[in-house]
């Protein structure tokens, strides 16, 4: 569905408490964070753990959360992540190579894949869940005794530099270049 440029953000619907789609239920979602996220276990070890899961449920009649790892992997790359897809590129090395003994690297091409940086953004500003906890601009917050105090990227000098020098450029008449 097409959405005009200027259109106001689609509504939120919340998801119940019970909603944990793609996943079945609350035990598949932790699961699947403890495994690929948290722990970041091997393809190998994930059907070992689960292949032991299912025989100790199968005196039960019942089954683990995932039948392998190419379920796991498949239920979390259906989880809705909003408007930015995975793109990728090639990168391989162009400079020059050493007369002997080139590392492997040197001769192979390298994928590199990521999200639009501000498609991500779009869907944080986007999303009701964070309303009310972003600081949009930057700060700077001291204690009483008049020392630096940092909370966030916010509360950083990098930004509060860069709104300083955006404030400076469009006083002057200058572009954000």
């Amino acid at each position: 569905m097409d959405i005009p440029q200027d259109s106001p953000p689609l509504p939120h619907t919340p998801q119940g408490p019970e909603d944990w789609t793609p996943y079945r239920n609350r035990l598949e979602f932790e699961t699947a964070q403890l495994l690929f996220s948290d722990v970041q276990m091997s393809a190998g070890n994930i059907d070992h753990l689960l292949h032991l899961w299912g025989v100790s449920l199968a005196a039960y009649e019942d089954s683990p959360p995932f039948a392998g790892h190419k379920d796991l992997y498949t239920t979390i790359d259906a989880t809705p992540i909003g408007d930015a897809p995975w793109k990728s590129f090639g990168l391989g090395y162009s400079g020059d190579k050493p007369s002997v003994d080139v590392p492997s690297w040197m001769d192979k091409t390298h994928d590199v894949w990521y999200r639009d940086p501000r498609a991500v953004i779009k869907n944080i500003f986007s999303n009701a869940d964070f309303d009310g906890e972003i600081d949009y601009m930057p700060y700077r917050e001291f204690s009483e005794d008049g020392s630096r105090r940092y909370k966030d990227f916010m509360s950083g000098d990098w930004a509060w530099d860069q709104a300083v020098r955006m404030s400076y450029l469009i006083a002057n008449g200058h572009s954000n270049n």
